[in-house]
Order: structure tokens, then sequence, then C-alpha cells
């Protein structure tokens, strides 16, 4: 029975990620009809279910950053790596902050200590490229947890939260995307991400506002408080429509540096982690500072 499973398991990821499918954008639908209801559920209880999807995308992505090093002939640190990701995810979930500069202390230390004995490599990019990588994914995504447990502003508050960024994200790259397909005309940023243009730039910067609009006309239509005004919903609009596509094109200049298309194969038709979550880790940590320092 476990044989049949596996081989079930494996028969369908070939058949996802196979040439027919990822070409013809099938693969797309299909990962986003199954992958969107346990994200939508883990965003709305919280607690450990949205702490657990979190931290594994958090490992899943550092990895991926990890590996970015690798192709640059880098020997950045898995073990210590990770096991700082996941110190770091628990200290966030768990809102003990007093302990968060003691293990990032801890971290380096050993991170210099096991380069010291290495001898493998360039001290100075193996240790750039562990401690970025770290910095990079750990703090940016881990944003995420942080922003859900706010619930000085209600009891709906840090779902509404992740959800608004989530929707500015989505509907930024979704207008961006058939912008630019339309309209597109003029190149943006090329030595960077050679397909993007300045129209579908300018269309993602104004859909996101409506992306994080229907967020809060939804709730509200359904008869549940929402927590922000409507300013500072379309402040985090603003935020997703201008981090978001900085957040796209900093993981693009990584890629290409590296020379390679996508971080990973590990979601068929998606690429990898950082791939799906690069705007995100800008739009995030912004808006969890921001309704920390101005709204609560």
């Amino acid at each position: 029975m476990f044989t049949t499973h596996i081989f079930f398991c494996w028969s369908f990821h070939h058949i996802l990620t196979s040439e027919v499918f990822v070409s013809s954008g099938i693969v797309r639908i299909i990962v986003a009809v199954i992958a969107i209801p346990f994200f939508i559920a883990a965003i709305i209880l919280g607690g450990w279910y949205f702490f657990i999807l979190v931290l594994a995308i958090m490992l899943l992505g550092l990895y991926e950053a990890l590996d970015l090093g690798r192709k640059k002939n880098t020997l950045p640190q898995t073990i210590s790596s990770f096991l700082f990701c996941a110190a770091a995810g628990f200290v966030f979930y768990h809102d003990l902050f007093d302990y968060f500069l003691p293990l990032f202390m801890l971290f380096i230390l050993t991170v210099m200590a096991v380069e010291l004995f290495r001898n493998q490599g360039s001290a100075l990019l193996n240790i750039s490229s562990t401690v970025f990588s770290v910095i990079y994914v750990t703090l940016m995504i881990g944003s995420m947890v942080l922003l859900r447990n706010i619930s000085e502003l209600g009891e709906y508050a840090g779902a509404q939260l992740v959800f608004l960024v989530f929707a500015g994200i989505w509907a930024c790259d979704t207008f961006a995307y058939y912008g630019g397909k339309f309209f597109g005309n003029r190149k943006f940023f090329e030595r960077v991400s050679p397909k993007k243009t300045w129209e579908g730039a300018i269309a993602g910067f104004f859909g996101a506002f409506l992306g994080v609009w229907i967020v809060k006309i939804l709730y509200e239509s359904f008869g549940i408080s929402f927590s922000l005004s409507l300013v500072h919903t379309l402040v985090i609009g603003f935020f997703a429509g201008t981090l978001g596509q900085i957040g796209d094109l900093a993981e693009s200049l990584l890629k290409r540096d590296a020379q390679i298309k996508d971080s990973s194969s590990l979601i068929p038709g998606h690429g990898g982690v950082l791939d799906r979550f690069d705007s995100m880790m800008f739009v995030g940590p912004m808006t969890y500072a921001y309704v920390s320092l101005f709204v609560i």
C-alpha cells in the first residue's frame, strides 16, 4: 500500500512537471486550485496552523537561497542556517523578541567558528552567502507570523492584514501581467527582467489598490468589522504596488546573477518558493512596521 502511494505521488508530480502541462499553463491552474484553499484556511485559523505553513515556506525558501549561493561557487552553511531559521520562527510566533538578538549573535559566532575550521573555498563569500540568505528569507518571510499575531486592532485583525498583503500582491501581479501582455511596449528594468514593461508596472501599481479595497469590501459586506480605515488599507495597497514589484525584481536580480530561470522546480508550473513569495518578502515586513508604528 505504501509503495502504491509513493508511486501515485511520483506519477502525479511527473505529469504536472511534464513539458506539455507546464507549457500550456494547465499545471499552474491545478496547483493554484489545490493550494489556495489550504492557504486561506491556514490564514483564517491562525495559531499553529499558520505558523507551520510559514515555517515550511521559510525553510524551503532558505534552502533555495542557499542554493543560489552554491551556483556562484560559494559554500554556505546549511545546518546552522536551518537551525537559526527554525529557532527564529518560534521566537516570532511566541513574541519572544528579547531572545532574538542573542540568538542572532550566537548564529553569527557559530558561522564564524565553523568557517574558521572549515577551510573550503572563500571564507568571506561563504559567510556572506550564509548570513545574507538567513536575513533575506528568515526575517522577511517570518514577518508574516508577526503580522498574523497582531490582535490589538480586533479579533480578526491579524487575518485581515495577511489577506490584504496577499490580495494586494496577487492583484498587482495579475494586472501587471495582463497590462504588459496587452499594452506593454516600453521595457522596464530590462537588465534584470527583460519581459517587464512600464505599462505592466503601472497597471500592477493601480491593481494593488483594487485588490486591498476588495478585501475590505468583502469583509464589510458579510457584516464583519474591518480593522483598518480605508486610508490605512490603501497604504498597504501602495506597499503591494511598489515594494511588491521591487521584491520581484530583487529576486530576478539574484537569479540572473546565478544564471537560472527559477529558484527551484518545487512547485510545478510556478517555480520555487522564492519565485512565489518574492513580493511578499518586501511587502510583509513593511506592512508590519507600518501597522506597529502608525496604526496600533
